[in-house]
């Protein structure tokens, strides 16, 4: 089901726009601070073998998405200064009619790591679920995010389950 074959053995529809993570400001990066370049993070997951986007900027975020068969998704870069960031958030929409706020609250109850929210559809429309995994950046290699990414992919997979977007397996 998932192309990144290296990073699930190491552990929707299109992406909607996500929300913001915090209206806050958030801190800048310092040269103190680790950090890893964005372009670093797009190069090696295409190496895992990812479709990813070029670099996306818009109202001050920089993300990128990432398309892994029937699923997309994305990762937000936070703390950055110029395009070394000291923290990132994977990020990944799920619509359908049948995603509901019971859905959403047992995943956050009984699962860790992967937070969730719920967004009603407009009547007669599909409900929304997006589902986010926070990282902080400890240094700046970039193989960091092999059990991370490797987490996610399992993670993501299984929420996608949960709200009906793949079916369960037998």
């Amino acid at each position: 089901m998932i192309r990144f074959a290296t990073l699930a053995a190491a552990a929707a529809l299109a992406l909607a726009a996500p929300a913001a993570a915090s209206t806050a400001p958030l801190p800048v990066q310092t040269a103190a601070d680790p950090g890893v370049s964005v372009e670093a993070v797009r190069t090696w997951l295409i190496s895992k073998g990812g479709t990813v986007s070029e670099v996306n900027r818009e109202g001050g975020e920089t993300w990128l998405t990432v398309s892994d068969g029937p699923l997309n998704w994305m990762i937000f870069f936070y703390s950055c200064q110029a395009d070394v960031c000291g923290d990132i958030q994977y990020a990944a929409s799920f619509s359908n009619p049948i995603i509901t706020q019971a859905m959403i609250n047992d995943w956050n109850r009984d699962r860790r790591f992967l937070k969730a929210f719920f967004t009603p559809g407009a009547p007669g429309g599909d409900q929304t679920a997006v589902v986010q995994y926070d990282v902080l950046i400890h240094s700046g290699d970039v193989e960091q995010l092999t059990d991370h990414t490797a987490l996610w992919l399992d993670l993501v997979n299984a929420f996608g389950t949960t709200v009906g977007y793949f079916a369960a397996a037998e």
